[in-house]
């Protein structure tokens, strides 16, 4: 659907380098890269395409989204990558389903090892997933009645979870379906663990790209929250409190009771058999309106609900894909890290690149070093507190040329009921201000103005009514690396 109209004009590269577009979706990820192909025509690569369930007008403004990207592509993409399964990051893919399956070609598809179909350990995170998302929206419609404000935080964070279809209704779709249509459109798929051999992007030369993450070991996959330790992530000291994700949980589950089963009672069971349980019937009651329903506690796990929704959104993160893109003339990195969290960003230092995975003979590259030429920042989680680290992160990101793009509505973000989220946090965006020299770009507020005059240079970044665009022009430069 052209935009007021207009005619859309193809995506072009640059003769060397890339051309890096992101998409206005509200509050969700979506990239669009052009590099220059053989013949000079641009190839492209599309990281990501949705936004969060409960963005007003979100679900339509997806699909005219997939429409212009279908349009500025020609209708071809050699790579589309998915990230992670939220709907801020693949509501696209479902909500605009019919276009992106008239695509008229898709070489490759990317995911994280974590959403490899057949593998026991990826069935096993799947079968979690999906029982605390059943648990959690059955607290949800249990709190609409009697705590709004709980239904209401339990609904955004849910939101993360559901496709919101043109119309603003929630379609019959899960995440895991939304992906099951770039499986399908694209003629090859690929299930990556970091540290695999450099990939490359079909028709294009002179472009690796790095994977760091999903991590493999549970040690760091499930390690999504602070640890508290000084140094590791922004804070300030109303977040003090460190929140971890726990091994095994499901709502309602054994964990969540208050006594051992051999010491209770089911509701249902003692509602349904009178014989035998009148001492329940009288004492208890089964109405709410009962008034000795006070002295039933089978619901109070339920109020474990929104930190356990907190925990299951912040390991869905952490399966994160997380991709440097190197520009090899001049060794220059792109750093997508989906919305990977404490975890994931730490296991990026184990282990390295040689010649043993790929690397020509006497080769090396760490996420050190890829850090430190990284000139494009994709910050995850909108700027959340929890998914850049410090140390082991951003303070890494040393280039002068460092740009950062943040998918990020804030007013959105700040109306949030009854807690706001934080997005961008502030001690995370002052110091970004500061490493980039004011050079950002978001979706709310198009390009920041920074505070040194001229620092934007040559990059010229463009704000149009759909999309932000930033070319990165990349001669060959002698001792860059």
């Amino acid at each position: 659907m052209p935009v007021n109209s207009k005619p859309i004009e193809p995506m072009v590269a640059p003769d060397s380098g890339v051309t890096v577009r992101m998409y206005k979706t509200g509050f969700g990820d979506c990239f669009l890269l052009a590099f220059r192909g053989e013949g000079g025509k641009p190839v492209h690569m599309l990281i990501d395409c949705g936004v969060h369930g409960q963005w007003s007008g979100g679900g339509k403004r997806i699909v005219q989204i997939a429409e212009h990207i279908r349009a500025s592509t020609n209708g071809r993409l050699a790579v589309v990558a998915i990230t992670h399964e939220h709907a801020d990051h693949i509501s696209g893919f479902g909500a605009a389903r019919t276009v992106f399956e008239a695509m008229d070609d898709v070489a490759e598809s990317w995911f994280g090892w974590t959403e490899k179909p057949g593998d026991p350990d990826v069935a096993a995170l799947k079968t979690q997933r999906t029982r605390i998302l059943a648990g959690l929206r059955a607290a949800q419609q249990s709190f609409a009645a009697t705590d709004a404000a709980t239904a209401e935080n339990l609904g955004g964070i849910l939101g993360f979870f559901e496709v919101a279809g043109p119309d603003g209704t929630v379609l019959p779709m899960t995440g895991a379906q939304a992906m099951d249509v770039v499986r399908k459109i694209a003629r090859k798929q690929q299930y990556l663990k970091p540290k695999c051999p450099p990939l490359t992007v079909p028709g294009v030369e002179g472009v690796r790209v790095f994977v760091l993450g999903p991590p493999v070991d549970r040690k760091y996959l499930l390690a999504a929250g602070p640890s508290g330790a000084s140094g590791e992530v922004y804070t300030e000291m109303a977040l003090a409190a460190a929140m971890g994700v726990a091994g095994d949980q499901s709502a309602g589950g054994e964990e969540f009771q208050p006594f051992a089963g051999n010491f209770r009672i089911l509701t249902e069971i003692a509602r349904e058999h009178k014989d035998g349980f009148e001492f329940f019937h009288k004492h208890y009651g089964f109405d709410d309106k009962d008034p000795e329903a006070w002295r039933r506690i089978d619901l109070d796990w339920q109020y474990a609900a929104e930190s356990l929704a907190l925990k299951l959104d912040s390991a869905t993160n952490n399966t994160s894909l997380v991709l440097a893109i190197e520009l090899m003339n001049s060794g220059r990195v792109l750093l997508f890290p989906g919305d990977a969290q404490v975890g994931n960003w730490e296991s990026w230092h184990e282990g390295d690149w040689t010649e043993e995975n790929g690397l020509a003979k006497g080769e090396k590259i760490t996420a050190k070093d890829l850090l430190g030429r990284t000139v494009l920042y994709k910050v995850g989680h909108h700027g959340s507190h929890n998914a850049t680290l410090r140390e082991k992160g951003l303070e890494m990101m040393t280039s002068p040329e460092l740009v950062a793009m943040i998918p990020v509505d804030e007013e959105w973000a700040l109306r949030r009921k009854p807690r706001p989220w934080k997005m961008p946090f502030n001690p995370l965006y002052s110091d970004l201000k500061v490493r980039t020299k004011g050079r950002i770009l978001r979706i709310d507020k198009g390009v920041v103005d920074p505070p040194e005059s001229g620092a934007w240079g040559s990059l010229q970044p463009r704000n149009e009514e759909l999309y932000l665009e930033l070319t990165i022009e990349d001669p060959e430069t002698v001792g860059q690396r």
